[in-house]
């Protein structure tokens, strides 16, 4: 099984936001913690997304998650979750990431794995990356309208 077939498994639309309007890196980040703990609301929701934001911010601090061409990747290996969770969020206007290239952002993958799951992180990291490093895949995606087509697209693409 190849990377970007993998990646299709972990896809959810309830856990996208398309065309969002976020003003700042630290707003989006806000948005995927609390996307990315929308599969993990056993207990107490609030105590999860606060601690997915916090390894988020911590990552972030190790290094900037801007993968350059207005894409971000913001991940973490987290212990609130047993497997990989992956969100999506697109910018109706792209915000300043701080990324290398230092283009401005309007396309997020938010990523949390197990602790131990190395290996799965990497592969999931590269197969977004190799998605998003298509110019043509990443217009279309800053495009889409709704949940719906950004499934759509992700499935065309990892086929």
């Amino acid at each position: 099984m190849s990377d970007s077939n993998q990646l299709h498994q972990y896809l959810d639309a309830a856990l996208m936001s398309v065309q969002s309007e976020l003003s700042s890196s630290k707003k989006l980040l806000q948005e995927m913690a609390r996307l990315l703990s929308l599969p993990l609301q056993q207990e107490s929701e609030e105590n999860i997304q606060k601690n997915i934001y916090h390894c988020l911010l911590e990552r972030e601090k190790i290094g900037n998650t801007g993968i350059g061409n207005g894409v971000a990747l913001p991940h973490s290996r987290c212990i609130d979750t047993e497997r990989a969770i992956i969100a999506i969020i697109t910018l109706k206007d792209a915000i300043d990431y701080d990324s290398q290239d230092g283009q401005p952002v309007d396309i997020a993958f938010g990523l949390i794995v197990p602790q131990q799951a190395t290996q799965e992180h990497l592969n999931l990291l590269a197969a977004i990356a190799r998605i998003m490093s298509v110019a043509e895949n990443k217009q279309q995606l800053a495009a889409a309208s709704s949940p719906s087509q950004v499934m759509e697209l992700l499935t065309t693409w990892s086929k």
